[in-house]
């Protein structure tokens, strides 16, 4: 299976500095949307979950991991709208 890493490549996403810097890789991440609406935000998602499925690099493990990590920061109406999001994208 390839890793999220494979697909940066593709993708605009930073990556993680060879010494595995996530946290640096998510602060970039952060600051690269910070200032998106939430529309822009699910059509971002969207493009690259359909980028990854295209490539056959999505995995739906990953996109749990991801859901799981940006879960906390949400409120109750956000975390209901990426819940819903996630299914669109499971069935689809």
């Amino acid at each position: 299976m390839r890793s999220i890493r494979d697909v940066k490549r593709n993708t605009d996403m930073p990556q993680a500095t060879d010494d595995g810097s996530l946290k640096d890789e998510m602060g970039a991440l952060a600051a690269k949307y910070a200032d998106k609406s939430e529309s822009e935000l699910m059509s971002a998602l969207m493009q690259n979950v359909a980028a990854a499925k295209n490539d056959g690099s999505f995995s739906a493990e990953q996109l749990e991991s991801f859901v799981g990590f940006v879960s906390p920061s949400l409120d109750e109406q956000s975390r209901e709208k990426l819940t819903q999001l996630v299914k669109m994208i499971k069935e689809g």
